[in-house]
């Protein structure tokens, strides 16, 4: 399915792919940071309560005083997350005790076992954790402090917290973090809705000028480009490639359409142009005139003068066509020494005005086919004019030209003939 989204929308998928991962990333490094911190705070606050009590325990260690234990740790009940607190003498003998009233019996056992593990017992342990032990678990934090004095250990001090308040803070972080997050995320596919055209809208450009030459085959369009970066290459690469299609395009039409040897139009391309003509005359209601002409006694020049100096009597004449015809009539070789001239909107005599411009254009050209020497040609042509009917005949149009071109030369030739 992601391949059949277009381009823009690809980009945005994997825009808040990209960006939710990575805000996912940070949200987990920021909240593990975070509980670490946290962590680390709630037992230092644990650790100040639990060395004032013990400095203020020494005296009631050293003469066994169980009541100013008791007073001394009875203060503790102002701090709602204080769950638990035991003051031990150097035998493992409770001194005192201080438990909190929202302390259920379950819980007050499961630390009292806790504490009696033999590690948390240890003196040795205590000394070289630098007279203390702390622990963190998911429901409760505690802390065992050695108790000193003049340099000996003389009793201990455990003191259990709730982590509620930690959880408070790791709550209401997550919260924001993920409010945070979801901000971000909406702000980047926001800026990436208004942002995507720097990147699609020149991919979009190339594919609607892709189309636009693929439909209408106009290979002049171009793309414009202010950018500086890739993309201006690949416009400029865009712009150099139709420019050679269009180049390309033109030779091939060239060769397609015109006679090599004259540059006139090839019979092909007179046949489909008289068609289109005989169309919008019929559209019109106009006339339309057809010329056939060929050079008279054209074999004895090749054989007196060789085919390089007919090629050349067969250049004039076709720039003595193009001079003579009008601007909007077609010139063009039928084959051999023979052509055709299509006179566009011409009626019989205006046809027949173009035909004989042509025969005395011909007649008085003087053509040099060597150095200082020069020969004269003429031409016999058939002349037809018709006003089109729908669908309308080229061939029998032609086939009446080239009779009264025939006609033509039957009666003497260097003349026209109307059909």
């Amino acid at each position: 399915m992601f391949d059949r989204l277009s381009i823009r929308h690809k980009l945005i998928v994997l825009l808040g792919l990209s960006a939710a991962l990575a805000l996912l990333t940070s949200s987990i490094i920021a909240i593990y940071s975070t509980y670490v911190s946290e962590s680390k705070a709630s037992l230092r606050v644990l650790h100040q309560i639990s060395a004032i009590i013990s400095e203020n325990m020494r005296a009631a260690l050293a003469f066994s005083d169980s009541a100013s234990a008791k007073n001394m740790l009875a203060p503790l009940h102002t701090d709602p997350h204080i769950l638990f607190a035991a003051v031990n003498d150097e035998s493992g003998q409770t001194l005192a005790e201080y438990r909190s009233p929202k302390l259920a019996a379950e819980t007050e056992q499961s630390f009292k076992l806790a504490l009696q593990d033999k590690r948390l017992n240890q003196a040795d342990e205590l000394g070289r954790q630098e007279h203390f032990l702390e622990r963190i678990v998911e429901n409760y934090m505690s802390v065992r402090r050695s108790i000193v004095f003049e340099g000996k250990p003389i009793g201990t001090l455990v003191l259990v917290s709730d982590t509620e308040l930690l959880w408070t803070k790791i709550r209401n972080f997550i919260y924001m973090q993920i409010t945070a997050s979801i901000v971000t995320l909406v702000m980047l596919l926001f800026l990436s809705l208004r942002w995507r055209a720097l990147f699609t809208q020149p991919i979009t450009d190339l594919i609607a000028a892709m189309q636009t030459v693929a439909t209408t085959k106009n290979y002049h369009s171009r793309l414009n480009s202010r950018r500086r970066d890739e993309f201006d290459d690949l416009y400029q690469g865009f712009n150099t490639m139709i420019a050679e299609i269009s180049e390309r395009d033109e030779r091939l039409s060239k060769l397609a359409t015109t006679d090599p040897l004259t540059g006139l139009a090839n019979r092909r391309h007179a046949i489909e142009t008289m068609q289109t003509m005989a169309t919008r005359a019929y559209r019109k209601r106009e006339a339309l005139g057809l010329i056939m002409l060929d050079i008279d006694f054209f074999k004895q020049v090749n054989d007196r003068y060789g085919h390089p100096v007919g090629d050349q009597v067969i250049r004039e004449i076709a720039a003595i066509l193009q001079a003579s015809a009008r601007e909007y009539d077609l010139a063009a070789r039928f084959g051999g020494e023979e052509f055709i001239v299509l006179c566009d909107g011409s009626t019989s005599e205006n046809t027949v005005a173009v035909a004989e411009r042509i025969r005395l254009a011909v007649e008085e050209c003087r053509i040099e086919y060597a150095p200082g020497e020069f020969m004269n040609v003429s031409v016999s042509l058939g002349v037809f004019s018709t006003t089109p009917q729908e669908n309308p005949t080229i061939e029998q149009w032609i086939h009446a030209a080239d009779q009264a071109l025939y006609r033509a030369k039957n009666m003497g030739r260097n003349r026209h003939a109307l059909a």
